[in-house]
């Protein structure tokens, strides 16, 4: 018997693969972004999809909220605790040789790589005064701790990097720069 095995991981922001998750009002695909999955699968990518620290977090009734509204002691060690299974399988499979590479999602306050939202309200944004956002060139919390522990448990780091707009994906397609790095 042989074994196909091809040692290639996409390591997923979860609404990559669920958009049923993405805070209300927000989601830009009926369930997964087609494109980026298709692709993932056809150039032989096995796809480990993170967990959503925010929906698991907060649950499915809350608003859409930035980076500063997240950041507490109790939703870092959060995103740590539940971050655990995944980095325990990427030891494992980079032990066994695989290569792996993480893609997130461009202006999320969690899964942003290089690109978060910044702004400060309280209560329903809808609703609030004062419920400007920037966009900040740093990464979102999640992968700030997911980037973390890969260190800290010496783990082999990723061989890329990718940041992508799933709104921009279902305006747009896929971006060319994005295709060509897969």
């Amino acid at each position: 018997m042989g074994d196909a095995r091809g040692m290639k991981i996409a390591v997923v922001a979860h609404c990559i693969l669920n958009q049923n998750t993405v805070a209300p009002g927000l989601a830009s695909h009926k369930g997964t972004v087609e494109s980026l999955v298709k692709l993932l699968v056809d150039k032989g990518y096995g796809i480990v999809q993170l967990p959503c620290p925010e929906a698991t977090y907060l649950g499915m009734n809350r608003w859409w909220m930035t980076k500063n509204q997240y950041d507490t002691p109790n939703y870092r060690a959060h995103c740590r605790h539940i971050l655990e299974p995944t980095l325990t399988l990427l030891q494992e499979l980079t032990g066994k040789g695989a290569q792996y590479i993480v893609i997130g999602i461009k202006g999320s306050p969690s899964c942003g790589i290089y690109t978060t939202t910044k702004g400060e309200w309280r209560g329903d944004p809808s609703t609030a005064t004062g419920t400007q956002t920037t966009k900040a060139s740093e990464p979102g919390l999640f992968m700030e701790e997911l980037f973390a522990q890969i260190k800290s448990k010496g783990i082999k780091e990723p061989t890329k990097v990718l940041e992508i707009s799933h709104e921009e994906i279902s305006k747009k397609g896929l971006p060319k720069e994005i295709a060509n790095q897969l």
